[in-house]
């Protein structure tokens, strides 16, 4: 088992630019979830200088086209 600090992971919201708050899992991701809109992003690190991030709508919304 590796050696795990909890620290907080800062990402801004890209639907509404609120600050927000994740930390890692053990398979690396963090996920973070808007108090504001709703959203929930999941981030994923592929590399040194290379981020997946998913942004899933909350329940009940759409997404425009």
């Amino acid at each position: 088992m590796k050696h795990d600090t909890w620290t907080p992971i800062p990402m801004y919201c890209s639907n509404c630019g609120k600050l927000n708050y994740g930390y890692r899992n053990d398979d690396g991701k963090i996920k973070y979830e808007c108090d504001k809109c709703k959203v929930v992003f999941v981030r994923v690190q592929k590399g040194r200088r290379h981020d997946t991030i998913d942004m899933y709508a909350p329940a009940g919304q759409v997404r425009y086209v």
